[in-house]
């Protein structure tokens, strides 16, 4: 170590440049040293110089870690889940998805001391189980259809039928076909969007011609349900890509078809507001929960699996109307209540 009396503060300075937390802990427990890191990744407005670490990790297995350090001498890592003062599952339960996640590394400094390095690694444990998700929801959406296919052939192959049961069994062939097929163009068109591969030409258009495509896609599924669709222009105009802008708002009117009953009716209107031009769709159907609205985004996340898979949706229509939104430097708003309906705003600048 330089003997040159400035490489104390510049060694201060360093420790609070870092980007992980840093304490240094005494073998008694006692925090003797901690960078501005360490307090604002744990969440400590106070200083913890002076604190017991049990007063701010209640974890007991990081508490048997640190004490095994110093009778091994070896380094030890853990993870641990923390909510305020709670940690383990408990910080799941009470912080529904606000809990954080932590990666511990304790190292021996001599047979007084200890370093504990924090790093915060929330977002890429959820980056990690929201891949995870995506792998188990792509091979389920398509394993589900080809087994029906599958199944089906066989049957067609392997045994005499009469006409009807050859018309139906191509039938259900068909639909699950077209299940799959749907479900890997959303996928390429969601690859595309994440790849920012699109080059939609952003021009002028109306909300009236926007409406009107969309009303033209969507006049089959609403008829087949026997709901009602309003449509309602403000005659407003923006600058956009007027397809993607079709696709988003379709999927939101098909979205809210298929989750009305029979004989409701579903609102689309559009308005100018604040620079931005808004469509919004309304429903009176199932509703969704408020534990389930920030969710609802994500690819393939589905409130009612059984009811999602009956409407033949793929799960990805209003994961593709975020990244719509977002290529738009807009916004995509949900709000709903159980059993009285949904209402969608997404919002997009004006110019």
């Amino acid at each position: 170590m330089p003997k040159n009396k400035g490489w104390g503060d510049r060694y201060s300075r360093i420790l609070e440049a870092l980007g992980e937390g840093i304490l240094v802990v005494s073998r008694k427990h006692r925090i003797v040293l901690a960078n501005k890191s360490a307090a604002n990744l744990l969440g400590w407005a106070l200083p913890l110089e002076g604190r017991r670490i049990e007063d701010v990790f209640s974890s007991g297995e990081m508490i048997r870690a640190f004490d095994a350090v110093f009778s091994d001498s070896k380094k030890k890592e853990l993870k641990i889940v923390s909510y305020h003062a709670a940690t383990g599952e408990e910080a799941v339960i009470r912080g529904k998805g606000r809990e954080k996640q932590y990666k511990l590394s304790i190292t021996l400094l001599d047979d007084k001391y200890a370093i504990i390095s924090i790093y915060d690694i929330t977002k890429i444990e959820r980056l990690d189980k929201v891949r995870q998700d995506f792998v188990s929801n792509v091979s389920h959406e398509l394993k589900t259809p080809l087994t029906a296919i599958t199944g089906f052939a066989e049957t067609l192959s392997d045994e005499e039928l009469s006409k009807e049961e050859i018309r139906g069994f191509a039938r259900i062939i068909l639909k699950n076909s077209s299940h799959m097929q749907r479900t890997i163009e959303d996928l390429l068109l969601l690859t595309s969007l994440d790849r920012n591969e699109i080059s939609e030409a952003m021009e002028r258009t109306s909300d009236e011609k926007i409406l009107m495509e969309v009303k033209a896609y969507t006049q089959y599924k609403a008829e087949s349900k026997s709901v009602s669709v309003t449509y309602e222009a403000a005659g407003a105009e923006a600058v956009c890509s007027e397809s993607l802008i079709v696709q988003a708002v379709m999927n939101l009117v098909v979205n809210a078809i298929s989750y009305s009953p029979q004989g409701s009716n579903v609102s689309v209107k559009t308005r100018e507001k604040n620079g931005m031009l808004e469509f919004i769709v309304s429903d009176h159907g199932y509703g969704i929960s408020e534990e389930d609205i920030p969710r609802i985004f994500e690819r393939f996340y589905r409130v009612d699996k059984a009811r999602s898979r009956e409407s033949g949706g793929t799960g990805l229509g209003l994961s593709i109307v975020r990244h719509i939104a977002i290529i738009h430097h807009g916004t995509i708003k949900a709000e709903s209540m159980l059993g009285e309906g949904s209402v969608f705003t997404l919002s997009i600048p004006v110019s």
